[in-house]
């Protein structure tokens, strides 16, 4: 029985290490990515140091829970290996807080922000390691006389606790606080996963520290509410460790994914908008032809073969958006209620049976102006859709690419467009 028991808990010490090693790996892996050499003229993204150094700051975090490397520490002094990793989960708890300083603000500011955190980082190990040492090492918290006499335990580790828990605290705040603002301020869905994920590894960090003062609190009051071992078994067991290992192992994860994986997929979010951006701009093309041959003024001035994509649909879209205010006066009800008929019994709904009423209409007004028809007396008015659209270059351009395309192959807009002819304009 004893040696099953035995086998249990190598296997158990067997799955801690390879966390504590195969996670450090793949950080460092992913820093090395943001810090890889790029071809000549092309800059690193601003946030790529930001980001590397807190990948590598959690990294040497979590190998600081190694067995392996608690063991050794241990070998110069009884508890070494809690002052390190509790000192190493300091500084990746301040990484976290200066990446989304670097996230928020620009570089100077978010340097003046870190700068007085650096002081207290070093002040507070200061004072954690001055309490460890102070404190007899057969009274330390793995020593059988305090696993024994837990309410005598010498103020020196409530000193050391405080401290730790004082930073701690003050960090996993500037996060939530950090993390909150930045998800007011991002449209992008994977983003604000991400920021929901940072602020729930907040949360199991905020459990930890709980664990800690309450754990204190306790041996003030001679009652030791999580008895175990020095080393944990398993991630729960004995059980304090899913408190002491396993909560703040589990908002490491959660944060550095939260903060690093929505990065390394803006590449890849970047390219679907360039390329949505590129084909939005070729399928308005023939409208925009049309409304500019009629009214040349709403042109801006010539964009460059190399222009950005991003660059050429504002344009395009501005353009199109004033070529169709620009033939206001041409807008046919006569043909507005064809269109609406039409769509209404072909069945079609929605946005989309806006889009091809509005595309209609446009097409009429661009055969008036043609023609040179007389102005409407009463110009159909514009689709309901623009007041959503106010102020919101995105949306302007997600409803022009709509409209653009029912004017391009939509047998309604060709039909009536072709039935109400100019003269037929002028008598609506």
């Amino acid at each position: 029985m004893g040696c099953h028991v035995h086998l249990r808990r190598e296997n158990s010490a067997t799955v801690i290490s390879l966390i504590t090693f195969g996670l450090p790996a793949l950080l460092l892996a992913a820093a090395a990515f943001w810090m890889r050499p790029r071809p000549d003229g092309v800059p690193r993204p601003s946030n790529a140091v930001s980001t590397a150094v807190l990948l590598v700051a959690w990294a040497i975090a979590i190998i600081g829970f190694n067995p392996v490397v608690q063991d050794a520490a241990d070998l110069v002094t009884r508890d070494l290996a809690k002052l390190i990793s509790n000192a190493l989960m300091l500084c990746a708890s301040l990484a976290v807080v200066g990446f989304l300083f670097a996230l928020n603000h620009d570089p100077a500011p978010a340097r003046a922000k870190l700068r007085p955190r650096l002081r207290l980082l070093a002040l507070t190990v200061a004072v954690m390691s001055v309490a460890f040492f102070s404190t007899p090492a057969d009274r330390r918290w793995s020593s059988p006389f305090t696993n024994t006499h837990w309410g005598q335990a010498p103020v020196t580790l409530a000193v050391y606790t405080i401290a730790y828990v004082a930073f701690m605290g003050h960090a996993t705040y500037d996060a939530l606080v950090q993390t909150w603002r930045r998800s007011t301020e991002t449209d992008w869905r994977v983003h604000k996963i991400g920021l929901k994920a940072v602020a729930s590894g907040c949360s199991f960090v905020l459990v930890y520290l709980l664990y800690k003062v309450v754990n204190s609190a306790a041996s003030l009051a001679h009652v030791e509410l999580f008895p175990g071992g020095p080393r944990c078994t398993s991630p729960v067991t004995p059980y304090r460790c899913a408190f002491s290992f396993t909560a703040p192992l589990t908002g490491v994860l959660l944060i550095t994914a939260g903060l690093t994986v929505p990065a390394m997929l803006w590449p890849l979010a970047k390219r679907r908008l360039t390329a949505w951006q590129r084909q939005t701009a070729q399928i308005m093309a023939p409208l925009w032809q049309d409304l500019t041959s009629v009214d040349p003024d709403v042109v801006l001035a010539t964009l460059g073969d190399d222009a950005e994509p991003d660059l050429v649909l504002h344009r395009r879209t501005v353009e199109i958006a004033d070529g169709i205010l620009s033939l206001e006066e041409y807008r046919s009800r006569a043909v507005q209620r064809a269109a609406e008929e039409a769509v209404a019994d072909a069945g079609i709904t929605g946005i989309e049976a806006d889009a091809v009423v509005e595309a209609t209409v446009v097409a009429g007004a661009i055969q008036a102006a043609r023609w040179g028809a007389r102005a409407q007396y009463d110009p159909a008015p514009l689709a309901d859709q623009g007041s959503a659209r106010e102020a919101d270059l995105g949306k302007e351009a997600v409803w022009l690419r709509l409209v653009a395309e029912q004017y391009t192959s939509n047998e309604i807009v060709h039909r009536i467009a072709a039935a109400h002819q100019p003269p037929a304009l002028d008598a609506a």
